[in-house]
């Protein structure tokens, strides 16, 4: 009897432990640990976007971080310091886009001007171009071009000049994030337009679709698009 008791107060202490270190990240979870400068932008069931924001001389409380991309909507210096003691500090440049595996870390602006910038933390990644759908990064002379791709996401970053206008393509469900203001018309296969338009710094889901996109307005235009993977393979992938 006390031979099974220790066996299961064993198991117990087991369970618990490896309990912990999920409990442990949930709690240091960005937006709940450092609400200050985090702040959920939208979510979903494949993803969580996340905006930051630190003034200059501020510091972040202690906080974690999933696997995330991160986008920079400014430039500046962040140092970072993590759970064993490393600071580094790194440069960031506005409409940079970069992988981060997770992390328990602070974060101190020890630039002259405020810094902000957006955070995708996939979640269960599903999706997948439409199929028969050109991959607009293919295009000769393409406007868009592939930034990295892993076994969870592909990020591209996309720019057209004023009147340009690139051909009929397909994206799978993404995370759009405007870099610029932009004016645009978007074409669909059925041969229907309509206008559209959007601030530097928003955040947009955009489900699977197919079209194509001119510049409307008098400026180029850009930005970032998180595509999700995960989903079934398409014609000519």
């Amino acid at each position: 009897m006390r031979l099974l008791t220790s066996i299961t107060a064993a198991i117990f202490a087991f369970a618990l432990a490896c309990a912990l270190p999920v409990r442990a990240q949930q709690d240091l979870d960005s937006v709940k640990a450092d609400p200050a400068h985090h702040k959920v932008e939208f979510e979903n069931d494949q993803v969580r976007v996340v905006q930051y924001k630190i003034a200059p001389g501020e510091q972040t409380a202690r906080h974690h971080h999933p696997d995330s991309i991160i986008v920079p909507l400014t430039g500046g210096s962040v140092q970072n310091t993590t759970d064993d003691g490393k600071t580094t500090v790194t440069q960031a440049n506005a409409g940079d886009a970069f992988w981060r595996p997770a992390l328990t870390h602070v974060s101190k602006n020890v630039g002259n001007k405020p810094i902000e910038g957006i955070l995708v933390e996939p979640k269960n990644p599903r999706s997948a171009r439409p199929a028969g759908s050109a991959d607009e990064t293919t295009f000769p002379g393409a406007r868009a071009k592939v930034l990295f791709e892993n076994e969870q996401v592909r990020v591209v970053h996309y720019r057209l000049n004023p009147g340009d206008k690139n051909d009929m393509h397909g994206h799978p469900d993404n995370v759009q994030v405007m870099l610029t203001d932009a004016k645009a018309a978007v074409t669909t296969p059925d041969g229907k337009t309509t206008q559209s338009q959007g601030k530097a710094g928003q955040v947009n889901w955009r489900p699977a679709t197919v079209h194509s996109v001119q510049n409307t307005g008098d400026k180029p235009f850009e930005g970032v698009l998180v595509e999700m993977k995960g989903g079934a393979k398409t014609d000519g992938t």
